[in-house]
């Protein structure tokens, strides 16, 4: 193969590489980073009511908290955040038992191809048989199965990594956005542990898991 077509060969395994313009999407506060809770044990609704980014339903809320002059002695500052290593910055959110998370991501190209990648972990407790279970939807289309979510480590050691989890890949059948939910379904004294979530684009080289289901709806 003379250098000419070996030049063309490389520009258009770029181009192939390259996502198409604007096919970036950028989840808000996907590390949760952006609050600081001060009020044990917490939960969104005695911080506040809010996350920033985010909107819930249940019992949701940031780990660690912040110290203040509420602060008792002694008390631990992230009571559900109980075992595994922070994968991004220092917080991470819970939800407890039956609760859900939602924010509208903006920013789809209708024919690109995504994968929505996050941390999940589950809190201990002394009681590492009882997992809470998720499930993970875009658009009203379940992309991650409802599944149990295990502690990464045992309790009170935060080395472990968090479980990094990826979606089945989809394509986006529109522009703009679309509505990311997280929602656990098991409600006996159990939490799930989330953090670093993000969409990414999926180019046409990478070795992809092949589509599966439905594309999101509106």
């Amino acid at each position: 193969m003379n250098r000419v077509a070996l030049a063309l060969l490389a520009g258009s395994i770029s181009l192939w590489l390259i996502p198409p313009a604007g096919a970036q999407v950028r989840v808000l506060n996907p590390g949760f980073e952006a609050d600081r809770f001060s009020l044990w044990p917490g939960t969104a609704d005695a911080n506040g009511k809010a996350i920033d980014g985010w909107s819930y339903q249940g019992n949701v809320g940031i780990n660690p908290i912040q110290p203040s002059p509420n602060s008792r002695p002694g008390q631990d500052p992230a009571p559900f955040f109980d075992n595994g290593g922070c994968p991004e910055g220092r917080q991470v959110l819970f939800m407890q038992n039956q609760a859900s998370l939602r924010q509208d991501v903006d920013g789809f190209v209708k024919g690109t191809r995504y994968r929505i990648v996050f941390r999940e972990n589950a809190r201990h407790n002394n009681a590492p048989e009882r997992n809470p279970r998720l499930r993970v939807g875009l658009g009203g289309e379940i992309l991650v199965s409802e599944h149990d979510v295990q502690p990464v480590g045992e309790i009170g050691i935060r080395e472990m990594p968090f479980a990094r989890v990826e979606s089945a890949v989809f394509t986006a059948p529109g522009d703009g956005a679309f509505a990311l939910v997280f929602e656990t379904t098991f409600a006996d004294r159990v939490a799930v542990l989330l953090d670093d979530i993000r969409i990414e684009v999926v180019t046409g080289l990478e070795d992809a898991e092949p589509e599966r289901g439905k594309s999101p709806g509106r």
